[in-house]
């Protein structure tokens, strides 16, 4: 089936941002998104910038939109840029459009593959629903490759809080970050080799990630041992539910994991604190189950899914090291 003549794609202009946010609220209607968080998050991104494919119908209305944002990764202490694919979405009106690699999705998500990924990026990867898994697979080269929702149920099994006198004796010190800088640094150059695989997480990516980003309200915690940093870990409070979004831990302190746990979890009216944990590194699999973090299918159907440019064998190398979490991806 050739491709409809009526609808054309092309790069993000200046401008076309009103668009963007009317075609966002007509595609998710549940959920909210201003300009400001717009801004963040496809113009103030510290790798790159206005990575955003569009489709228009020849009356000039946007009817689809495939975008990322790009992120540095180290894998196995190699640098590489992946993008993580987030706001992929289609007007109602145009979703019976074609079928399988003509439909407007496709024909929007391989102008992106064209246009910002073949030559220059080492992957896509992002987290779908089974809907449009299938589409992904058939259509889009995605590799699909597993979930890791993790979920601690605090009604039967809260977590008892940490006393001054049990952190003292210990050299544990706690407190809320609202500022991240060399320290940090420092701490992911310490700690990724014993990740292997993931976002570099140092302070420039952790400011603009949390800190500055404009209408989430996320919280994080950084815990040392007789004041070095140790680990730190990001949180969200949604509804009745605790998600913890991102962590980083140093494994020469398994503890740590625990009494930061016990210092922030009985802050909050909660009954479950849940996130994305693979099953990689081990040793970090290994506390998460000692804390009784079990793992369930993932309550939205949510899948890591990665389609490979620069690096052929990206899912196999996924499925074997990358550590990620639920701030990997733009729904935390």
């Amino acid at each position: 089936m050739p491709a409809d003549a009526r609808f054309t794609s092309r790069p993000f202009h200046a401008g076309d941002e009103e668009q963007i946010l009317a075609l966002f609220a007509r595609a998710f209607p549940h959920a909210t998104r201003g300009i400001e968080h717009f801004r963040w998050e496809y113009q103030r991104n510290p790798v790159d910038n206005e990575r955003i494919s569009l489709t228009f119908d020849d009356a000039g209305r946007l009817v689809a939109q495939y975008a990322g944002y790009p992120v540095r990764m180290v894998d196995e202490g190699r640098d590489l840029v992946a993008h993580q694919i987030g706001d992929i979405m289609t007007d109602r009106s145009v979703r019976q459009v074609g079928r399988g690699p003509t439909s407007i999705l496709a024909r929007t998500a391989q102008h992106f593959y064209d246009t910002f990924c073949r030559g220059e990026i080492a992957f896509n990867y992002g987290f779908t629903t089974a809907t449009h898994r299938e589409l992904s697979v058939r259509f889009l080269g995605s590799d699909a490759v597993e979930t890791a929702y993790r979920v601690r149920e605090l009604g039967r099994n809260p977590f008892p809080p940490i006393t001054r006198f049990e952190r003292w004796p210990r050299g544990w010190q706690l407190e809320l970050v609202n500022e991240v800088g060399v320290e940090f640094d420092r701490f992911f150059d310490r700690v990724a080799p014993s990740y292997r695989f993931l976002v570099r997480r140092d302070a420039r990516y952790l400011r603009w990630r949390y800190l500055e980003c404009p209408d989430v309200p996320y919280f994080m915690v950084a815990i040392r041992k007789w004041r070095r940093l140790v680990g730190w870990s990001v949180f969200g409070v949604r509804d009745a539910r605790l998600v913890w979004g991102d962590a980083l831990f140093d494994r020469r302190y398994p503890k740590a994991v625990g009494a930061l746990l016990r210092h922030v979890v009985p802050s909050y009216q909660v009954d479950r604190i849940d996130g994305w944990f693979p099953s990689r590194p081990a040793w970090f699999d290994t506390i998460l189950r000692e804390l009784q973090f079990e793992t369930r299918p993932d309550p939205q159907d949510l899948s890591l899914m990665s389609v490979p440019f620069e690096v052929p064998d990206a899912s196999a190398r996924i499925r074997e090291r990358l550590y990620y979490t639920y701030g990997d991806s733009d729904l935390f």
